[in-house]
């Protein structure tokens, strides 16, 4: 019988959360090939999925190309569902595009324009995780910044999905890191991730901060009182619906690689770069492996990682920065 409560509603959450997937026409993969697919890391829960720069035909490394395309999704990522409907509303009924363009300044001023920032990284977290497994992201954490000099504490990312079979909630932290060692970035990933996924509920767990937020932020996400009111009894510790949550994680892992063509190379194509990646796979996930498995528990829990090896992070930083923050 409890189990049918929740299954009851199971049609309701598919819908709300469909509603707030942001959707696109896959604009993001004519600036990145991929190279595998939810590839499963042997022992472990944990899917692999990897992405690479394209080149055109022309010999150019589509870097640019994918800040420029990031740089559109700034108010997807950063600003509440609420104020987007507003804005497009407002559109809708005057023919003027003033407050949304208000909103692309406003995203904008939430980036922090420190030098090593991860927020790049965090956006194609955002952009990987919404496209590949179609994950809505359920609050928007930048938003929630008290300071452009600060970087947001908790979670990198925060996703929902729902199982409509067995009425779970499934709650995915998003973590983003961007090092130039693969093996580094893997580590500090999953000693981040670990928190979120196998702390014990209570008032000073890794999550306590971030649940909280969900609950009382909640409305300028969803932008529906039902919807709201609907959702938020997943979240409620005082709810028997809170019993019914999942947690899961996502990460983002970018490094460098030396296989990418130097500026004055134009020979080099997307098929033969990807040949040569695709032979670094099992070295790759070898390292998956021995993140994941540092941690026990962490072999059981479900994990989705997105490998995307760089010309240099340090650069892919300073271009993101200067288009974001100029």
């Amino acid at each position: 019988e409890r189990l049918n409560i929740f299954i009851g509603v199971g049609a309701d959450v598919e819908a709300i959360l469909n509603k707030i997937l942001v959707s696109t026409k896959g604009e993001v993969f004519s600036r990145v090939e991929q190279i595998s697919h939810s590839v499963s890391i042997e022992d472990t829960n944990t899917k692999a999925y990897c992405h690479m720069l394209k080149i055109d035909a022309n010999g150019n490394l589509r870097l640019n190309d994918l800040i420029d395309y990031i740089y559109t999704r700034l108010i997807d990522y950063a600003i509440p569902r609420k104020e987007i409907e507003e804005a497009i509303l407002y559109s809708t009924e005057t023919g003027s595009v003033a407050k949304i363009a208000a909103l692309q300044t406003k995203a904008q001023r939430l980036f922090t324009n420190i030098g090593n920032t991860g927020e790049g990284g965090e956006l194609l977290l955002y952009i990987l995780t919404t496209e590949v497994l179609r994950l809505p992201q359920l609050i928007s954490k930048m938003s929630l910044k008290t300071s452009t000099q600060m970087y947001y504490h908790g979670a990198d990312g925060i996703h929902v999905g729902f199982d409509i079979e067995n009425g779970n909630m499934h709650l995915y932290w998003g973590e983003s890191k961007m090092y130039s060692s693969l093996s580094d970035a893997i580590s500090n990933c999953v000693e981040s991730l670990k928190g979120f996924l196998l702390d014990p509920m209570g008032a000073d767990s890794v999550q306590e901060r971030d649940l909280h937020l969900i609950t009382s932020s909640i409305s300028s996400n969803i932008n529906d009182e039902e919807s709201e009111n609907l959702l938020v009894r997943f979240f409620n510790k005082d709810d028997d619906f809170s019993n019914n949550v999942i947690y899961k994680g996502i990460c983002f892992i970018g490094f460098d690689s030396n296989k990418y063509p130097s500026g004055d190379d134009l020979s080099q194509t997307t098929e033969l770069l990807k040949s040569e990646f695709e032979s670094q796979l099992k070295e790759w996930y070898s390292k998956v492996n021995k993140g994941v498995c540092k941690y026990p528990n962490l072999k059981q829990k479900e994990i989705h990682v997105f490998l995307m090896p760089f010309p240099s992070v340090e650069d892919f930083r300073k271009r993101f920065l200067e288009r974001v923050r100029p």
